[in-house]
C-alpha cells in the first residue's frame, strides 16, 4: 500500500515537471512613466496562475539590502582582483574557445524558446525646441511604422512642442518553453570543456 502510494506520488511530480517544461510560462511586464516617476509590475504567470510578481522599483528595505550586498560584493571582488592572475585568464579563454559550439547551440536555443506576444510603447517626447522634436520625432516614425505593420510591435510617439517630456507606457508579454533550454543545457554539461569552464569560473 505505502510502495503504491509513493509510485502516485512520484508519477504525479514527474506530471508536473513535464507540463512545467513543456506548458510555455508567460513573462509580463508593465512600466509607466510620469516625470521623474517610474513604477511598474513584472510578472511570471503559468496555466493562468501568476507565479511570481515584482514591483518596480521594489521596496526601501528590499534596496537598501541590495545596496549592502553590492557593496560587500565589490568589497569581495577586489581582494579577488588582486589574487587574480594572467594564466587563470587565458585557461577561462581557452576553455571558453573550447565550449563555443556547445555554448552557441545553448543560447541560440534560449533566443528560439523565447516568442513575443505582445510589445506596446507609448511615448509622449518633447525637447528644448520645437524644431528639434519634430526632427527628432519624425526620425523616430521613420522607424515604428514599419515595425507596426510587420510586427507585434505597437509603438507610438507623440510630440509635445511646448515643452520638454519623456513620459510613457510600456507593456510587454512574452512565452517562454524551458523544455528545450533544459534538454540542451544538459547536454552541454555532458561536454567535459563546458564542465572545466564551470569549474574553472568557480574556482
Amino acid at each position: 500500500m505505502i510502495c503504491a502510494i509513493i509510485g502516485i506520488i512520484i508519477i504525479i511530480l514527474v506530471l508536473i515537471l513535464l507540463s512545467f517544461l513543456l506548458i510555455p510560462l508567460k513573462l509580463s511586464l508593465h512600466i509607466k512613466k510620469r516625470g521623474s516617476k517610474i513604477k511598474g509590475k513584472f510578472s511570471l504567470i503559468w496555466l493562468g496562475i501568476r507565479i511570481f510578481s515584482r514591483e518596480i522599483p521594489g521596496e526601501e528595505e528590499a534596496d537598501k539590502e541590495k545596496r549592502k550586498k553590492e557593496k560587500e560584493k565589490k568589497e569581495k571582488d577586489k581582494d579577488k582582483k588582486d589574487k587574480f592572475d594572467m594564466d587563470h585568464i587565458l585557461r577561462i579563454l581557452n576553455l571558453f574557445l573550447e565550449s563555443l559550439p556547445y555554448i552557441h547551440r545553448l543560447i541560440l536555443t534560449i533566443y528560439r524558446s523565447f516568442t513575443l506576444e505582445k510589445l506596446s510603447l507609448n511615448v509622449t517626447m518633447g525637447l528644448e525646441s520645437p524644431a528639434d522634436t519634430a526632427l527628432f520625432t519624425g526620425y523616430i516614425w521613420s522607424f515604428t511604422y514599419p515595425l507596426n505593420a510587420l510586427t507585434r510591435i505597437d509603438a507610438v510617439i507623440t510630440p509635445d512642442f511646448n515643452r520638454t517630456i519623456l513620459d510613457g507606457d510600456l507593456e510587454g508579454e512574452l512565452k517562454l518553453k524551458l523544455g528545450g533550454i533544459v534538454v540542451e543545457a544538459l547536454r552541454a554539461l555532458t561536454k567535459k570543456p563546458v564542465r572545466k569552464l564551470i569549474n574553472e569560473i568557480r574556482s
